[in-house]
């Protein structure tokens, strides 16, 4: 099971896996990430320790001698370090788009939507999950601009020019990612995905890398064993299994109970003949998940229809499918912290280059950010000095107790500090309440920063 580092060594790791071509830029690449780790919230200048270093952090991202795909290099091998050892690792893959219309000057922005004065860019991310959910980390991403609206129909485009290539450069990333893994420690590979990855080139490319996939199921498709379409098949069927599903709450739905049915079938999915020629049919499982009954007032009802690799005959095997597509919600919750908890649209550079330089650095902040919630839940009782400096548990400790730690004090569990660092953030920990979310820890971050300050200062003058 991999360890994750506190966050000097994080940043140590990171920083001396980025290839730069000045050590000099890998040191301030250390101090970087640790400042923004520190205070996800602060734009530069507050989250730099004076005006010097913030001068220094400008310079950094003004640097033409490196890319960020250089800047990428150090999250990828990280990240691959992880996978070593694993049974199953699921990748999660989507895309976020970044919204910088108010920077009048900057050069280099794209379309980002259908109105001509919209700009910013866009990035598909692939975020590789334990098969527990837990973060480990990002194997993949790729930025981008259009250089013109969107006029015409994606069909009509050479394929190297459609936008759905991101998902053919996803797998490719991953699969590369699983090439630097020892065989015998090389884990099994499902790739979690929307319904914009429901595209027959992005099942084939799965197949052939040996990979595993869960799609949720975007448009209608033919299939050969029946004169109906793949929807027609799965909704003549008889239900499989009827039961009550418990659905938690979160991203727009209140926590109800809901009766369901479900329904799977093997299937031979056929190209389409328009614009799929040449292609093969594959052989696929459509799954279904139906509720029963009318909703709650206000609540959509439960519909959800998946296309997998995975064996589901079984109510179990159904189960498993759907809680596996479950996790790709991982991937939001980074989106979340990364854009809301680290501000990421609020930053104003000069040029796209700088501006993506940032987003990179910040997207490593935002998985440590998901890393702590997710360790919380999963390995609650491990010690908290996998994730947070001696310095940073002991402020913590003596903010929250009234009394600072002794060398008899023993460790809190990453479940304790994460509660602490919540309530820093606002969350309330109360019973109903839960264990705090991604948008009260990223608070909470830049309030430990100053805590651990004025601890530091306090020790100092107590010797």
């Amino acid at each position: 099971m991999p360890t994750f580092f506190s966050l000097p060594l994080w940043a140590a790791q990171v920083a001396a896996a980025t290839p730069l071509p000045d050590r000099r830029l890998n040191t301030r690449l250390e101090r970087l990430l640790t400042d923004l780790a520190q205070k996800p919230l602060d734009a530069f200048p507050q989250a730099a320790s004076d005006w010097h270093q913030a001068k220094a952090t400008y310079r950094f991202l003004a640097n033409n001698r490196f890319a960020w795909e250089d800047l990428l290099v150090g999250w990828h091998l990280t990240t691959s370090q992880h996978l070593a050892g694993q049974d199953l690792v699921y990748i999660a893959h989507d895309t976020s788009t970044f919204s910088y219309s108010g920077l009048k000057h900057t050069t280099g922005l794209g379309y980002i939507n259908k109105l001509e004065a919209a700009r910013g860019i866009h990035c598909h991310s692939s975020l590789a999950l334990r098969a527990d959910g837990v973060v480990l980390g990002l194997l993949h991403q790729h930025y981008w601009v259009r250089s013109q609206l969107r006029k015409s129909a994606p069909n009509s485009r050479p394929r190297e020019d459609k936008e759905s290539i991101k998902w053919q450069q996803g797998l490719n990333a991953s699969a590369t990612a699983l090439a630097s893994v020892p065989a015998a420690q090389r884990p099994r590979v499902i790739h979690l995905m929307d319904r914009e990855g429901d595209i027959h080139e992005v099942f084939a490319k799965v197949l052939a890398l040996g990979h595993g996939a869960i799609i949720r199921r975007y448009r209608n498709r033919a299939v050969a064993e029946w004169p109906l379409d793949a929807d027609q098949v799965i909704r003549a069927m008889p239900p499989q299994a009827r039961m009550k599903l418990k659905l938690p709450a979160g991203h727009g739905r209140k926590a109800r109970r809901a009766v369901v049915e479900l329904r799977s079938k093997v299937l031979t999915l056929m190209p389409n003949n328009h614009v799929e020629r040449q292609r093969q049919p594959l052989r696929l499982t459509i799954v279904e998940v139906r509720e029963v009954g009318t909703p709650p007032e206000g609540e959509e009802p439960i519909d959800w229809v998946l296309w997998t690799t995975e064996p589901a005959r079984s109510k179990n095997q159904i189960l498993a499918i759907v809680r596996a597509y479950a996790l790709r919600w991982r991937i939001e919750d980074f989106h979340l912290a990364w854009k809301q908890g680290c501000r990421v649209e609020q930053l104003q550079l000069e040029t796209r280059q700088r501006l993506e330089k940032a987003l990179v650095l910040y997207a490593g902040v935002a998985v440590r950010i998901v890393q702590l919630r997710d360790l919380a839940r999963r390995e609650p009782n491990a010690p908290c000095t996998e994730v947070l400096s001696e310095d940073e548990w002991q402020a913590l400790y003596a903010h929250m107790t009234g009394t600072p730690p002794t060398t008899a004090t023993p460790v809190p569990t990453i479940e304790q500090v994460t509660r602490w660092i919540g309530r820093l953030g606002g969350h309330l920990g109360r019973k109903r309440d839960g264990m705090p979310g991604v948008r009260t820890l990223w608070r909470g971050w830049r309030d430990l920063t100053i805590l651990v300050a004025g601890y530091r200062v306090g020790t100092r003058r107590s010797r």
